[in-house]
């Protein structure tokens, strides 16, 4: 739980800062990344490096999205799910709408940030960013589950 919340602090933070300044802070990635994988890129001009920070910053902002989502997703059900006394199904559930809620409150809250804007579009992506991480984890821990069940008879 204290990890879940950690990981919305940062996602508060990521969300607060204002236009300049994110932008900013994805093109460093892209940047970073761009030196290493696209060929080239350290001999252009300044120029024709923005030209291709520019070209993925869309890509990069978004999967970024997905990505702190998925970990959010991950770390949701990772504290809901120990709760026993709960149907798993809605362990499952529970977890997926902390996530949801999450991603529309910190859409609204990007509203109040100079430059941002609050996207039905984000929510989307940030909640299937949430959604895989759950499926997977549910998936991996009905598994191991069953596995742990077979071996037990097998005894």
């Amino acid at each position: 739980m204290v990890l879940l919340c950690l990981w919305m602090i940062l996602i508060f933070s990521l969300s607060s800062q204002n236009a300049e300044t994110s932008s900013q802070t994805s093109g460093n990635v892209i940047e970073s990344v761009a030196e290493i994988f696209y060929p080239g890129f350290s001999d252009m001009t300044d120029t024709q490096q923005n030209e291709v920070i520019g070209a993925f910053q869309f890509i990069a902002r978004k999967t970024a999205h997905f990505t702190l989502y998925a970990i959010l997703g991950a770390l949701a059900f990772l504290s809901v799910v120990s709760y026993r006394s709960l149907k798993y199904r809605l362990r499952i559930f529970i977890s997926a709408v902390i996530c949801l809620l999450y991603a529309s409150s910190d859409e609204f809250h990007q509203l109040f940030v100079a430059g941002r804007s609050g996207e039905i579009r984000d929510i989307c992506i940030d909640f299937c960013g949430s959604l895989l991480a759950i499926s997977v984890l549910a998936i991996l821990s009905r598994s191991i589950k069953r596995i742990y069940k077979i071996i037990r008879t097998a005894d």
